[in-house]
């Protein structure tokens, strides 16, 4: 037991004193690595990466840091990754040890960019643009707002649309942009106020000059003792108005949108400068309500001889009014008689005569143009007025009436139940009321892309012959006449017209004539479709055929006989009732009568344009696809 004891302490003191190894006499021990810094190291893609390094320590010889051998390095920091930084030593026995660090290359984000101000501006004609600009930012980068370029430009010297597009580009090449839209907007009209003034597609534009002299009239808040001269010191009455415009001037008479007058304007005897510079009579204001000139018995307004009126009436616009025969109008709390009176009743002579977008209804005629005097009519356009409810009990009647003119275009107006009315004593459909009657003797009369409907008999008829283009009718006895049905033949142009359900004078005058011309005549009839006839009548015919007549790409159907097969069109069954309700009306006959009789120029609805109404039927009766 003693002995045992004395060993153990002889071990304990050996060991001690370092004199004893367990692992065996003389062996080496390896070197140890220790990382420097996070053994997962995460950066940013594209940033610069500088690695931290690692220490090395042998027992037997030492601090061997500066023997560790590195590899990996670089890191590819512009491709996100991950990747390895690979540290090893080696003692002067030959001993090693190892590490490795995890280096993770992040994903690059793309930069941001975001408007300075609003992404849609506007900005005055002329005026200066001061580009608000765009700043950029980048999770790796930073702020790059400086780096931001900008393309397009802002010309404010003209009005349109333009776009600035600005972008960006981090140091990874990844890039971002933004728009913004940039409008430059006409400089505001001192003219604004008056909707002639104010373009408008389909209408006349007409602006004041330097010289011209504004006459601002209101039933509502005028006074005949102002000046008249601006909208806030207007004057009361039509009357007092017409006085103050000068003769040969290009004057304006404005009349106030929403009121009303118990006058018209009368008889007329001024007139403008020239056709460039002509004397105006329309509205002014807010709304959508014609000013309305409630006329009784007299003509809305007169050109005509006596009273030293002068030959010639020129350079003249009457423009946006509602002329209303309101004492005719059986209807009316007011009706006393039927009168003989027009709406626009015109006799002296004139070279330069625009009628537009005026409201016509009640008169024995809504027009009357008649160089009676033979004074030379010529220049006359008549464009976009709605004509309607003419009637007469003890003479014929007419929606427009034109004798002894040369050149005058009848363009885009609405006519409905012209020549007749539905009730009155005398004032039924007869076979000599139209909506328009041009008469034989004048000269260069074009009747272009008009409605027509519910005419008395004819919807319109051209005795001169000339052109008939693009018209829309409906509920017609008589569509179309070219020249005198029945006399020698007089040539013209009948053109792209649609005719839909020719109806009867009455029932014991059955029509339903399409369209109508002289046997011998040699007119030209090209891409008409004439198509679901009403009447009855034994004799009814959708064209008349003439031995001369030039017949090219027209559809009769469902009209006379032999015309019932559908062929190959797409779909020939469309109905004016179906245009209603597709549109957004109630689909009915009345509905459509409503809804192109509200027509304006401050409330223009182009679903009930002709152009429109045409295309529906025109695509009806194209080709089907196979």
């Amino acid at each position: 037991m003693v002995r045992y004891a004395m060993y153990a302490l002889i071990v304990f003191i050996c060991t001690a004193c370092g004199g004893w190894d367990p692992s065996g006499p003389g062996r080496n021990r390896a070197p140890v690595i220790e990382l420097l810094g996070e053994g997962s190291v995460q950066i940013q893609h594209g940033s610069s990466y500088s690695d931290a390094g690692a220490t090395a320590r042998d027992r037997e010889d030492g601090d061997l840091t500066d023997k560790i051998e590195v590899a990996g390095l670089p890191i590819p920091t512009s491709t996100a990754g991950n990747y390895e930084v690979q540290y090893s030593v080696t003692d002067s026995a030959g001993a090693s040890d190892t590490a490795v660090r995890q280096v993770i290359v992040a994903e690059n984000n793309a930069p941001t960019i975001q408007l300075n101000g609003e992404a849609s501006m506007e900005v005055e004609q002329d005026a200066a643009f001061s580009d608000p600009g765009a700043t950029a930012s980048d999770e790796e980068d930073g702020d790059l707002t400086a780096t931001v370029q900008v393309a397009g430009e802002v010309n404010t010297a003209i009005v349109g649309s333009y776009t600035l597009t600005y972008s960006v580009v981090d140091s990874a090449g990844a890039d971002a942009s933004i728009t913004r839209s940039v409008t430059v907007i006409a400089k505001p009209s001192p003219y604004a106020h008056i909707p002639i003034t104010v373009d408008k597609p389909g209408f006349t534009t007409v602006t004041p000059l330097p010289d011209s002299r504004l006459v601002y009239v209101s039933s509502s808040s005028g006074d005949d003792t102002n000046d008249g001269l601006t909208p806030d010191t207007p004057v009361k009455s039509i009357t007092r108005g017409k006085s103050l415009l000068r003769n040969g001037n290009p004057d304006w008479l404005l009349l106030k949108i929403g009121d009303q007058w118990q006058e018209g304007l009368g008889k007329w005897g001024k007139s403008g400068r020239s056709s460039g510079e002509p004397m105006v009579v329309t509205a002014y204001g807010s709304g959508s309500i014609r000013p309305l000139l409630m006329t009784g018995s007299e003509d809305g307004l007169r050109v005509s001889g006596g009273g030293s009126s002068p030959e010639v009436v020129d350079n003249l616009v009457i423009s946006g009014l509602h002329f209303y025969a309101e004492t005719r109008d059986p209807n009316s709390e007011t009706f006393s008689e039927v009168t003989l009176n027009r709406g626009i009743n015109w006799y002296r002579g004139v070279t330069s005569l625009l009628i537009e977008d005026n409201y016509i209804g009640y008169y024995k005629e809504g027009i009357q143009i008649d160089d009676l005097d033979n004074l030379n009519i010529s220049g006359v356009t008549i464009r976009r007025n709605i004509i309607v409810d003419s009637f007469a009990a003890s003479a014929h009647a007419q929606g427009i009436y034109i004798a002894r003119t040369e050149g005058v275009l009848i363009e885009e107006n609405i006519f409905d139940h012209n020549g007749w009315h539905d009730s009155y004593p005398g004032g039924e459909a007869t076979k000599f009321n139209h909506s328009i009657y041009i008469q034989s003797n004048n000269q260069d009369v074009t009747i272009k892309n008009n409605i027509i409907s519910r005419s008395s008999s004819h919807g319109m008829q051209l005795r001169p012959g000339g052109l008939i283009e693009g018209n829309f009718l409906i509920r017609n006895p008589i569509s179309i006449l070219l020249g005198l049905s029945g006399s020698e033949g007089i040539g013209g142009h009948i053109l792209n017209n649609v005719v839909l359900n020719g109806n009867d004078i009455s029932p014991t005058e059955l029509r339903g004539w399409g369209i109508d011309f002289s046997t011998q005549s040699d007119a030209t009839v090209e891409g008409n479709i004439v198509a679901h006839v009403m009447s009855e009548a034994n004799n009814r015919f959708g064209i008349r055929q003439s031995v001369n007549a030039s017949y090219i790409s027209n559809v009769t159907y469902k009209w006379e006989s032999g015309t019932e097969d559908p062929g190959n069109y797409f779909d020939p069954e469309r109905s004016i009732e179906e245009y209603d309700l597709l549109v957004g009306g109630e689909g009915t006959f009345e509905s459509f009568v409503k809804n192109i009789r509200a027509q304006s120029r401050i409330n223009w609805n182009p679903d009930y344009s002709v152009e429109r109404l045409r295309k529906f039927f025109k695509d009806g009766f194209g080709e089907e696809s196979p």
